[in-house]
């Protein structure tokens, strides 16, 4: 009996000292991740490449596709938490006003390389991505390329050019029908119908430029909702997608993967995408397939024409009940360094947003290549903002519906009427978005 006290006892010892981040032979970080469209391979060599500078480290990773939507009532709780969590664009400035977060001001202030510190190494544009309150609660994970990819062994074939405007794409769209012998100029997944931001956001941002969209993100009062870049970015989504026959049959009702099949199959010549879309779909593409991504094709009366919108909005926290918070801060700090940059662009194809040249790298695909030129040579659209009614999501792109565009695809609403709802809407509701908030009593 005493023989299974002791045994029971030094098993309670050996729990206790994992809880507490640490085992006999070192330091234990936990990571938790949401393991989506880029795999999980380049943590795993990030985490190997630490440890190796670290040998009293060992690396745990937990990844998981449902990882975002999990981790809110462990974060809230207080229970079950890991040293770091990498999640997809969510709201966690509610967590870090709150006291959920640990502060990472000290992490920006340190040096990533002599004379360059953490946050001089990060982009301009999304240098205060993280900060809320005068303090940095999270960092950026992923940069990105998003808008229209196309099927560039396809307009090989036909014959067809690359539109560089607006106008040229509407009347590809006519010349892709005509002649593509049953192939439709777009397939895109009406279950997931904001595919359609990421094009039209850069549309709205080409119009009205970069400070038209700082403007607006800063939700002064409801007249920005009165942009006319907006009504003009929507006008071309209708142009293209109000007519029915310029989509693949059924596509309302696809889901993102269904319509990336259509895509890679051949039925449609073009899709509003992502820089992720290859690694997302590496098991289902055929060895020649060949796609690129599109240089956004430019509105008529554009301020900015070379416009990327990033969509950037997948981030890194630590939880303020983490164990190993100092540990967590030298991993974001050495994932800032250029070999690690360098090695996630190999790993997942996809640029961080830090100041490194990931268009160097030897044996990326064809597609990446298109990417991160397009990345590398725009001006990258970030949209940050630091209004509370913001993090409520009571204000965003389109308050009155989420995303019109299935509604506009249907014929339920037009640009117009999609454009003058979202006004209404926030008009409406502004003062008690203001007091929700806390702006005003």
């Amino acid at each position: 009996m005493k023989k299974i006290m002791i045994v029971s006892l030094l098993m309670i010892v050996v729990m206790l000292s994992g809880c507490n981040g640490e085992t006999d032979d070192g330091k234990v970080l936990q990571i938790d991740f949401a393991e989506a469209g880029y795999g999980r391979a380049w943590l795993e060599n990030t985490a190997d490449a630490f440890m190796e500078e670290n040998p009293d480290v060992e690396v745990e990773l937990n990844g998981n596709p449902n990882m975002t939507q999990n981790a809110g009532p462990r974060i809230e709780s207080g229970r079950d938490l890991p040293d770091l969590f990498f999640l997809l664009d969510t709201n966690w400035q509610r967590w870090a006003t709150r006291g959920y977060l640990e502060p990472l001001g000290d992490l920006y202030e340190r040096e990533v390389e002599p004379d360059v510190t953490f946050l001089e190494k990060m982009n301009d544009g999304i240098q205060d991505f993280g900060l809320i309150n005068d303090e940095y609660y999270s960092v950026p994970w992923n940069d990105g390329v998003t808008g229209l990819v196309y099927n560039h062994g396809m307009f090989e074939e036909y014959g067809w050019e690359v539109p560089e405007t607006v106008d040229e794409l509407e009347a590809l769209t006519d010349q892709i029908k005509e002649e593509g012998s049953g192939i439709k100029p777009f397939t895109w997944p009406g279950q997931a119908a904001s595919y359609w931001n990421f094009p039209v956001l850069g549309w709205w941002a080409q119009y009205e430029g970069l400070e038209g969209i700082e403007t607006f993100m800063e939700f002064d009062s409801p007249e920005v909702y009165q942009q006319e870049g907006r009504l003009k970015a929507l006008q071309v989504f209708e142009t293209l997608i109000g007519d029915q026959s310029n989509s693949t049959d059924g596509v309302n009702g696809l889901v993102h993967t269904q319509a990336q099949m259509q895509f890679i199959n051949g039925f449609a010549a073009m899709m509003p995408n992502g820089i992720w879309l290859e690694t997302e779909m590496a098991s289902a593409m055929p060895d020649d397939f060949d796609m690129r991504m599109m240089q956004l094709p430019v509105i008529e009366g554009a301020e900015e024409p070379m416009i990327n919108n990033t969509m950037a909005g997948d981030f890194i926290i630590v939880p303020e009940g983490a164990n190993e918070k100092e540990l967590a801060k030298e991993f974001l700090l050495f994932m800032a360094t250029d070999e690690a940059l360098i090695q996630y662009t190999k790993d997942t194809g996809t640029p961080r947003p830090f100041n490194y040249d990931p268009t160097q790298i030897e044996g990326l695909s064809t597609f990446v290549d298109s990417a991160l030129d397009i990345w590398k040579n725009s001006e990258n659209l970030y949209f940050i903002s630091k209004n509370p009614m913001y993090f409520a999501n009571n204000v965003n792109f389109f308050p009155a519906s989420g995303a019109p565009y299935g509604d506009i695809y249907l014929g339920d609403e037009t640009a117009q009427s999609a454009f003058e709802k979202d006004y209404v809407y926030v008009q409406e509701r502004w003062d008690q978005f203001q007091r929700d908030a806390g702006l005003t009593e």
